[in-house]
């Protein structure tokens, strides 16, 4: 059964539909952008460990922005203790050499 966009009225690729069956829009019409990753190293001496943040476009242009001609990246800092809240809010902080 072929599903079609509520914008342009084009057929929905079926395997966008597979992966999102509830989906209304093509992906030309989709507002949502492409995620970014970036690793972080979090905590201090023997208790460090890495960690993957997913970025909307406008949270990794802003990484982007301010990271540009570093040799060492700002990180973004996500501080919900309970790790719920993977996408945000992020507070940017500098690191001096």
């Amino acid at each position: 059964m072929s599903v079609y966009c509520v914008k342009c009225k084009d057929e929905i690729h079926p395997m966008r539909v597979k992966a999102l069956p509830n989906t209304k829009v093509c992906v030309k019409c989709s507002t949502t952008g492409t995620y970014r990753a970036i690793t972080t190293v979090n905590g201090e001496g023997d208790h460090t460990w890495n960690d993957i943040q997913f970025l909307t476009p406008e949270q990794y242009a802003q990484y982007e922005a301010v990271n540009k001609g570093k040799s060492h990246p700002t990180e973004f800092i996500n501080y919900d203790d309970d790790g719920s809240n993977l996408q945000g809010p992020f507070i940017i902080e500098e690191f001096e050499d």
